[in-house]
């Protein structure tokens, strides 16, 4: 698998990066300054990945996404069974799209405890992505637009955009190839009118931050061990006791989930025959 090619980035587009960076740093700091933060208990996300290597740095592929809670009354519980499956199209060596679609089956507890009949989201996605250098380093931008098709009663299919920036480098060692990373994404749900009388919403609903150290053995197999915090934002009403006393008082609620996971992926060259690409991480 060769290196992608490392060409210099002019100052301004240095300058670029160095602003969108700070705005974001600053932006979380004002978050949680005017916030609440719950931490929630440790999340586990395994994932398997089968990738289809077509010409050039084309290709398909498909995934699981089972992710796992911790720290409830049943310790390790499984909050759903997903498959993931996508096609990215390069035009050039910097730009490329295309196309992803995500199904997740899970249950939900209604009142007194009934468990609800399996329930299924769909959420297709077009996006477009930029690939650039800086320096010796890999930096890419991606820019998503789904549609979630909730599947659960009483639950909104919305439309929703996606942002991330990751930064990563190729450090071969010996046979093996390390990918150290860094990636920043934020989700916010698109919001075209909203009623007099809805409440108000958060401008960015969900973020996450996550640090990767990719392994590829061989051409064929890789694995990628990985940490994140993923954070949702809300608006909450306050609770209040039996004479009206406040409990837990309303407002900005930061829920925080860190996750810890394990990617595992298995590459099939088109006609059997190992050739040359970029091959992305497996965070797609």
């Amino acid at each position: 698998m060769r290196k992608g090619s490392f060409e210099k980035m002019p100052p301004s587009a240095w300058g670029a990066f160095l602003v969108v960076l700070l705005a974001g740093l600053l932006s979380g700091s004002v978050v949680h300054g005017q916030s609440r933060r719950v931490v929630n208990g440790l999340g586990l996300a395994p994932s398997l990945q089968a990738e289809y290597a077509l010409s050039g740095d084309d290709y398909v592929f498909t995934g699981t996404n089972t992710p796992f809670s911790t720290g409830g009354f049943d310790g390790l519980d499984l909050d759903r069974a997903g498959l993931n499956a996508g096609y990215e199209r390069f035009w050039d060596t910097r730009w490329s799209g295309g196309a992803t679609l995500g199904l997740s089956a899970y249950s939900v507890n209604r009142n007194g405890g009934e468990v609800s009949p399996l329930e299924v989201d769909i959420a297709p996605e077009l996006f477009l992505r930029h690939w650039n250098t800086l320096g010796s380093f890999n930096f890419r931008q991606r820019l998503g637009v789904e549609y979630l098709i909730a599947g659960g009663e009483g639950n909104e299919s919305r439309a929703r955009t996606r942002l991330r920036f990751d930064l990563d480098r190729l450090l071969p060692v010996g046979r093996v190839v390390l990918r150290p990373r860094l990636s920043y994404e934020a989700f916010a749900y698109l919001r075209f009118q909203r009623d007099e009388n809805e409440p108000k919403e958060r401008t960015i609903d969900f973020t996450a931050l996550r640090a990767e150290v990719g392994l590829r053995l061989s051409d064929h197999f890789d694995f990628t061990p990985w940490f994140a915090y993923q954070s949702a934002y809300s608006n909450v009403l306050q609770q209040t006791d039996i004479d009206g006393n406040v409990v837990i008082p309303g407002g900005r609620r930061n829920f925080v989930t860190p996750v810890l996971g394990l990617d595992l992926r298995y590459t099939i060259f088109k006609g059997k025959q190992v050739f040359d690409r970029r091959q992305l991480p497996t965070q797609h």
